[in-house]
């Protein structure tokens, strides 16, 4: 009989979990789970405290899910990745564990822990297997004809369409109840009383939410999605990116729900629908990280970026993160942020590329803030999202895309129903000015505390553009 140990990261379930089914297919041996917790590894990494608090309280509902199997799950936590390592070495061998199962991790950190535990527990002769998890396909298989990563998502998505067409990815079950094992250790089990530091009705905790909301969304929302996705009032997106993000449930297990729920369309249509191209946008961040690491240490892969002279005023940054730029929607965007921990895609593009080629302030503040803020911060995404609102991702375009972000906001929140909920202090102006209240406050001599428009969005709009040119001459 083996002690098989299931090492945990961001792959919090039961259901579809590659390390977990691999771990336990031997029905005799012994099974225990791990999780390590890096708080100060965190901090480094920007990690919010919404985050931390979600993961917090997941950890401790898969404790309570894996002993219904009788599978122990055991946690510690460590200051740093390297500390880390140490312990995870003690632990298999004060549990005298023989195979080590994990999945991958693709941040550059990440992957050298990974390599360094792999070192040491080889030495100590414990089989480790590590497995691609958070992604739909193996990236050795996308490949372009000379057997290099795409950096363009327009040939990256034909071929993940045409490979997905012949190889849908499986499903793996979730484990059956195990035989008992005596243990030497119990593990201590996590309070569900500690802080919760993000509003559980808007996200509620559980592989069974996270598996319920995507559920919803194929159910009432996603026929609607192509036309309603981009308005922020409107709750029409799958809200499920927190629960991606840690893995509570798998991206996996979307696709295989979809093509259940759709299973009389041809699957062609399917896999070219709005929905699924999100989904491949999100394979694609994940790609490039895994091929490229210079992108974990946000770098761009076109050097000449590095040229771009960037202001960074300080006090536009700070009125751009508190939502007082006097542009509305980027205020009620970042005031939906900063209180809730999310933010609606399209929000997203417009407020970075307000901060970016408005603000001239460099992207990677943006990034920065945007992890130490959301409760979905995930690297992969969030960095692919900076660097393309910045216009030196790797997808770039030939033209430089900016986001006037006055007919944004009246293109998506016409009546300004979003706008108002997050700046109540605007409820009181007219829908015809709601994009412009500054205009209507100076003509009708009202008091508030909200503030003119910081900025001439056209001046700043052609200054980035010179900037930019200047850069790439250089």
């Amino acid at each position: 009989m083996h002690t098989n140990l299931i090492w945990f990261r961001n792959d919090l379930r039961i259901c579809d979990n590659t390390a977990l089914y691999h771990a336990c297919l031997s029905k005799t041996d012994k099974v225990i789970g791990l999780f390590i917790f890096t708080p100060k590894q965190w901090n480094r990494h920007y990690i919010s405290i919404r985050k931390i608090s979600f993961l917090h309280q997941h950890v401790k509902f898969l404790q309570d899910e894996l002993l219904k199997l009788n599978i122990n799950l055991y946690h510690h936590e460590c200051t740093d990745f390297l500390n880390s390592i140490e312990y995870l070495s003690y632990f298999c061998k004060l549990n005298k564990v023989s195979r080590v199962f994990f999945n991958y991790q693709y941040e550059i950190n990440e992957k050298n822990r990974d390599s360094l535990v792999t070192q040491e527990l080889s030495a100590q002769g414990v089989f480790i297997e590590g497995f691609h998890d958070n992604i739909l396909i193996d990236p050795n298989k996308i490949k372009n004809k000379n057997n290099q990563p795409y950096k363009k998502f327009f040939f990256f998505k034909k071929q993940v369409i045409d490979y997905l067409y012949k190889n849908i990815p499986i499903c793996f079950p979730a484990p059956t109840k195990r035989i008992y094992h005596q243990h030497d250790i119990l593990p201590i089990y996590l309070n569900k009383n500690d802080n919760i530091n993000f509003d559980k009705n808007l996200f509620p905790i559980g592989e069974k939410e996270a598996i319920n909301r995507i559920r919803d969304f194929y159910d009432n929302k996603i026929q609607y999605y192509f036309a309603k996705r981009n308005f922020p009032y409107l709750n029409n997106t799958s809200m499920l990116s927190p629960y991606l993000s840690l893995g509570i449930i798998s991206i996996r297990y979307c696709l295989k729900m979809l093509l259940t729920k759709y299973q009389y369309q041809p699957l062609a249509v399917i896999l070219n629908s709005c929905w699924i191209n999100e989904i491949i946008w999100r394979e694609f961040y994940y790609h490039l990280l895994i091929n490229f690491p210079i992108l974990s240490k946000s770098q761009s892969l076109l050097k000449w970026e590095k040229k771009i002279h960037w202001e960074n005023d300080m006090n536009y940054f700070d009125a751009w993160k508190n939502g007082k730029t006097g542009f509305p929607i980027i205020d009620a965007a970042m005031n939906q942020l900063n209180t809730t921990g999310w933010m609606h895609n399209r929000l997203r593009m417009i407020t970075s590329s307000f901060l970016v080629k408005n603000l001239l302030i460099d992207w990677r503040e943006g990034e920065k803030y945007f992890m130490s803020s959301l409760i979905d911060g995930d690297y992969a995404l969030n960095n692919g999202g900076w660097q393309w609102s910045a216009s030196i991702g790797s997808d770039s375009t030939s033209y430089i895309r900016i986001f006037n972000p006055l007919r944004q906001s009246k293109k998506f929140d016409k009546s300004g129903f979003f706008i108002k909920k997050y700046l109540p202090e605007l409820k009181m102006i007219p829908n015809s000015y709601i994009h412009n209240p500054y205009e209507w406050i100076v003509q009708n001599n009202c008091k508030t505390n909200y503030p003119e428009p910081i900025i001439n969005h056209e001046y700043r709009k052609k200054n980035f553009l010179l900037i930019y040119k200047r850069a790439k001459l250089l």
